[in-house]
């Protein structure tokens, strides 16, 4: 069988949810050496990905023209069996000779357009049902995001499979020292959608009984930062709030595992990998109870309301006081972290893809 793939998402050197996502379900499919792999791209591929039943196609660096050349490439050659979508909606809305599997990441263009690049917004608002009706399948990383294709869009949910995700680190390990103090640690795109701006309002009722907390965002600025930037410089211990934009995959590793406690106070996940990340770690998660994020956490952690301010204060209280508490929170982590595999996400999807593609 010959399975194509849109693999943009994974071959970017500094990877967010889906770009993670993408790395290693190709990573684990290409291992499956009864099948040719095409991976359509416009950078070049990991090493790891160079292998006798991979084919590289590499397309455009504009990301429209990308979609219209691998619209032209997959039409009129012919030469797949499948293909697999988990980064864009315009090649399955269109493609009419090869069937085709999308992948579903969120629907935030739709719940919370005004969190979201409007670029996206239009696009997604677009594409989106045109690529669900013409995919052959698709897949969900979250109960949650299967639910909300249903209700948007009356999808059928048979047609429809929840592939949950795991949390990796690359191999290395480079340490990266934060300040000194109990740590309040956050990782994600800094977008309004993160909620972040309730995060650092219920650090701030914190610092006079915890002195010594320092509150660490890892991410890259997204889409609208000037709200967070004015909250952030407005607060009176902004001094002991620090943004790390800088950080590498190899050092990721090294700043949870200072953290005393992680934060995650999304107004909306698809799925929400850096709970799972902490967790993995045995590093305490406080989370948002909204979309996604109960799946991933379930009862190893404080889920609470993501408008609550009071609620985030006493959660990050209780776990940065009681140690009991904190290493109940610690070791229910760990071992819930173990349920979410990346074997098990790529056996489900190799098995959806050879399903459609024989």
């Amino acid at each position: 069988m010959i399975i194509g793939i849109d693999v943009r998402e994974g071959v970017k050197t500094i990877r967010a949810g889906k770009g993670e996502y993408v790395y290693q379900v190709v990573s684990g499919l290409i291992k499956a050496t009864q099948h040719q792999f095409v991976l359509l791209t416009d950078q070049p591929l990991p090493s790891a990905w160079q292998q006798d039943n991979v084919i590289v196609k590499k397309g455009p660096t504009n990301s429209l023209i990308w979609q219209l050349w691998a619209w032209l490439y997959i039409e009129f050659t012919r030469s797949l069996d499948v293909y697999f979508s988990p980064t864009s909606l315009i090649v399955p809305a269109l493609l009419r000779s090869v069937p085709v599997v999308t992948a579903l990441m969120d629907f935030v263009s739709f719940l919370f357009p005004s969190t979201h690049n409007l670029k996206s917004v239009w696009l997604e608002r677009m594409w989106m049902r045109p690529a669900l009706i013409n995919s052959r399948r698709l897949i969900a990383i979250s109960e949650s995001t299967k639910q909300d294709a249903i209700k948007l869009f009356k999808i059928n949910p048979q047609k429809i499979i929840v592939t949950l995700l795991a949390a990796s680190f690359v191999d290395e390990d480079e340490p990266y020292p934060l300040p000194p103090g109990p740590i309040i640690l956050f990782v994600g795109t800094l977008e309004p959608r993160k909620n972040l701006a309730i995060l650092v309002k219920a650090f701030e009722g914190l610092k006079p009984e915890l002195p010594a907390a320092k509150l660490v965002m890892v991410g890259r600025w997204g889409w609208q930062r000037e709200e967070l930037q004015q909250t952030i410089g407005q607060s009176p211990y902004r001094r002991d709030i620090h943004i790390l934009t800088d950080v590498k995959p190899a050092q990721k590793r090294s700043i949870y595992k200072q953290a005393q406690v992680f934060v995650f106070p999304s107004l909306y996940e698809g799925f929400g990998l850096p709970p799972l990340e902490a967790m993995s770690l045995g590093v305490p998660v406080v989370a948002s109870k909204v979309a996604s994020l109960p799946e991933v956490v379930g009862a190893a952690g404080i889920l609470v309301n993501p408008y609550a301010e009071n609620e985030f204060y006493e959660a990050m209280k209780g776990i940065l006081t009681d140690r009991n508490l904190a290493e109940k929170y610690a070791q229910a982590g760990r071992h819930r972290a173990t349920q979410f595999t990346w074997d098990k996400t790529v056996q489900h999807t190799l098995a959806i893809l050879e399903e459609i593609g024989k």
